[in-house]
C-alpha cells in the first residue's frame, strides 16, 4: 500500500513561505470598524441637521480608507511575523491616532485638541501593541532561552 509523502511548506517562487490567508474575523473586523467610522464621521459632520450628499459621501469615503487601511495594515503585520516588532507598533500607533484626530476635527474643536487627542490615542496605542508584540508567544517563542549542557543560550 503507498503512503503520501508529507506535503512541503507552500512557498513562492522566491523560495519564501506564502504569508497566511486572512481569516474570516480578519475580514469582518476592518469591515466593520469601516463601517462604523463612516458612520460616525458622516453623523459628525451633519451638526444635527439634515442627510446631505456630503455627508453621506464622507461617510463612505472614509469608511472605505479606514476598511481598507485596517485590513492592509493587519495583512501586512501578520506577513512580519516576529520582525519588525516597533515599526508594526508605530503603524498601528500612527494609523488609530490620525483616523481618532481626524473624528475630533470634524466637530469643529480647536485644531489644538484634535492634535493632541490623536497623539494621546497614537502613543497609546503604540504602547499597546508594543506590549502585545513583545508579550505574545509568537515574540517569545522565536527568542526563548534554552538549557544545553547547564549552559544558556539564546535561539533566534
Amino acid at each position: 500500500m503507498a503512503h503520501a509523502a508529507p506535503a512541503p511548506a507552500r512557498s513562492t517562487h522566491s523560495g519564501r513561505p506564502t504569508a497566511p490567508s486572512a481569516s474570516m474575523t480578519a475580514k469582518t473586523l476592518p469591515l466593520l470598524a469601516g463601517v462604523l467610522y463612516g458612520f460616525w464621521a458622516a453623523n459628525i459632520e451633519r451638526y444635527g441637521h439634515k442627510v446631505t450628499g456630503g455627508n453621506i459621501a464622507l461617510g463612505l469615503i472614509s469608511g472605505i480608507l479606514v476598511a481598507a487601511l485596517c485590513f492592509g495594515i493587519h495583512l501586512w503585520s501578520a506577513r512580519q511575523g516576529v520582525r519588525h516588532i516597533a515599526l508594526r507598533s508605530l503603524v498601528w500607533g500612527v494609523f488609530a491616532g490620525s483616523a481618532i484626530g481626524f473624528l475630533h476635527s470634524l466637530a469643529n474643536g480647536p485644531i489644538v485638541w484634535s492634535v493632541l487627542i490623536g497623539l494621546a490615542v497614537g502613543v497609546g496605542t503604540f504602547l499597546g501593541t508594543l506590549y502585545r508584540y513583545y508579550s505574545s508567544s509568537e515574540y517569545t517563542e522565536a527568542h526563548r532561552v534554552t538549557h544545553a549542557r547547564g549552559r544558556t543560550r539564546v535561539t533566534a
